[in-house]
């Protein structure tokens, strides 16, 4: 159990820090350096809480499941770990993309959103994955 919980909690923690950091990076790029105190400093302060539940639900609920089918067959569903987790970041970006877009800015802002959602889910994942697969080597 203490292995379950070190596995749920450390890949997730690890993966909302370096997405984070991802936005965090980017905010400063675009803002100036005006990081916390830009109009969108809100989602900062909701993002992390929502994100680290949600990812937490996620990685107990779903991830060991799929982890520990991909370790044992390979492949699930025809699709490789590599295949699988493109097609969820491709997904889940793109869903992300239409929750945060705004009509008002039109098509660009939807892409560029949508962009952002695939490019934090990728980061997001690879770093969850990579940190299971580092945690199950030990």
């Amino acid at each position: 159990m203490k292995t379950k919980i070190i596995g749920t909690i450390l890949p997730t923690i690890l993966g909302i820090l370096a997405v984070l950091g991802l936005l965090v990076v980017f905010n400063l790029i675009v803002h100036n350096g005006d990081v916390f105190n830009s109009p969108d400093n809100g989602f900062f302060k909701i993002f992390v809480p929502i994100a680290t539940v949600i990812a937490l639900t996620t990685q107990f609920t779903l991830t060991f499941h799929f982890w520990n089918k991909f370790k044992s067959k390979k492949k699930v569903w025809g699709l490789t770990l590599f295949q699988f987790t493109a097609l969820l970041c491709i997904i889940s970006g793109l869903t992300f993309g239409l929750v945060f877009w705004e009509l008002n800015f039109g098509i660009k802002d939807l892409f560029l959103v949508s962009l952002t959602g695939i490019v934090a889910f990728t980061v997001y994942w690879t770093v969850n994955l990579l940190t299971l697969k580092k945690f199950d080597r030990l």
